[in-house]
């Protein structure tokens, strides 16, 4: 009979785990020792009574307005009486004020302006058949919510809104031209609650309150020879 020979005893568990344990840390970079706590005493502080910071641009010499100068309390507060001005000639000149066009400190987008209040809103005027002419549109969002109506209808209704739109349209489209609208205050009627501020009253002459010297004649001169139907 044949005999199988032996086969060979495996070496021991905990013999090949400790070789691989040993292979494993062959591989292994040796980390430094961790560096032993600083000291309180050896800490680095910064030294104290820095007046002023370094300037980032010390060549700028661009004058530029202060938080002062945009303050509410450096504004001064202007009333005009709207009777008989015309309204894009007033308009025009109500939005230099808001914007400080009328200060040598200008800035452009800097809020340097002044605050405006307009009353007798409703007695604004405007030339040629621009009352009957002159459409104001509104939307309500919805379909169909298109509104819209004539200068005459909209004077009647709301004649304040009138002067708003025309100075609105006038100052920058963007977050600083919404700013300085709230500035301006239209009100119908010869009186409002800004007497505390003890607004100035501004005149405007020139065009804005002379009157058309050229009125045109918008009457056809045919209609006396058209026959009717």
């Amino acid at each position: 009979a044949r005999c199988r020979a032996a086969a060979p005893a495996s070496p021991p568990l905990p013999y090949m785990l400790a070789s691989a344990f040993a292979l494993s840390c062959a591989y292994v970079l040796p980390s430094p020792l961790p560096a032993p706590p600083a000291s309180r005493a050896a800490a680095v502080r910064m030294e104290a009574g820095v007046p002023v910071a370094t300037p980032m641009m010390p060549g700028q010499k661009t004058w530029m307005p202060k938080a002062e100068d945009r303050a509410m309390a450096a504004k001064k507060w202007y009333v005009v009486d709207a009777e008989g001005l015309r309204l894009g000639r007033m308009s025009s000149e109500i939005a230099k004020l808001l914007l400080g066009k009328h200060k040598p400190e200008f800035t452009p987008g800097a809020d340097v302006g002044d605050c405006v209040v307009v009353i007798n809103a409703e007695k604004c005027i405007v030339t040629g058949n621009k009352a009957k002419d002159k459409l104001y549109r509104r939307h309500s969002g919805r379909p169909g919510g298109m509104k819209t109506e004539s200068y005459e209808e909209l004077q009647r209704r709301i004649p304040e809104r009138i002067v708003e739109k025309a100075i609105k349209g006038m100052l920058p489209h963007n977050s600083h031209g919404r700013e300085l609208f709230r500035h301006l205050k239209v009100y119908k009627g010869s009186e409002h609650p800004h007497q505390a501020q003890a607004p100035e009253a501004l005149q405007f002459g020139g065009l804005t309150s002379t009157p058309d010297s050229q009125v045109l004649d918008l009457t056809d001169p045919d209609a006396l020879f058209c026959v009717e139907p």
